[in-house]
């Protein structure tokens, strides 16, 4: 099909963004062996992903393929990602996601294996920038199934786990969802050494409501792009 320029352009700079997200979380072991994708919408109903059984710290605009939100591919030089389902679904239902990510980070895969679910922030920065941490029930890595148990969760969640399989976390550019990813990581870690510690600070209700009323105001941070960032 003929791509008009514009798009074109847009494609190309989506690509360089997943790439430099791919060789960011690989480098944090997020995406161990050929684990995990990454993917980036880029207009309506097109989205750029990583392709199947792809290295993250070695990606290359050769690993990524072009779909429709139904997950067909349009363009590329390899099938997309088989979990390219939970992709489309988080799209489909959130006009405002532009990017989303699905990693294996330690400690939170560790408590999405323990069916432990991360439903109590107790930092303040958790609750403002990631947000509450929704819990999807098991079901097998790239069926229709997890997309339709993810879809359930969507509205008003930003990060996931995902029972006895990893986390995914969504942003309004690739690098907010990367840095989610990390945040998510962090709030499992602490979450963790807390409880190892003694009983972990709980949030109050009315204190949690009015940090959750600065998500909004906020929504625009790490939205800049990984290329324009200095090594």
């Amino acid at each position: 099909m003929i791509i008009p320029g514009e798009l074109r352009a847009k494609i190309e700079s989506a690509k360089g963004e997943v790439i430099a997200a791919g060789h960011y979380l690989a480098r944090r072991q997020f995406h161990v062996g050929l684990a995990g994708n990454i993917s980036a919408r880029v207009a309506e109903n097109r989205l750029i992903c990583t392709c199947r059984a792809t290295d993250k710290e070695a990606l290359t605009s050769d690993d990524l393929a072009l779909c429709d939100l139904d997950g067909r591919k349009v363009e590329g030089p390899a099938e997309p990602t088989s979990e390219i389902h939970m992709h489309c679904a988080a799209y489909r239902a959130r006009p405002d996601v532009q990017a989303v990510v699905h990693s294996h980070p330690p400690t939170a895969t560790a408590f999405a294996a323990a069916n432990a679910p991360l439903n109590e922030l107790h930092l303040p920065e958790m609750v403002v920038l990631l947000g509450p941490v929704g819990f999807v029930p098991y079901a097998a890595p790239g069926s229709r199934k997890l997309a339709d148990e993810l879809e359930r969760l969507l509205p008003g969640h930003d990060a996931f786990l995902l029972e006895n399989h990893g986390a995914l976390t969504l942003g309004r550019a690739v690098r907010q969802a990367a840095l989610r990813m990390d945040l998510l990581e962090e709030c499992a870690r602490i979450t963790l050494a807390a409880r190892q510690l003694g009983k972990p600070y709980v949030l109050a209700p009315d204190e949690r409501e009015t940090l959750l009323g600065y998500r909004e105001p906020m929504a625009g941070w790490g939205c800049d792009p990984f290329l324009r960032r200095k090594p």
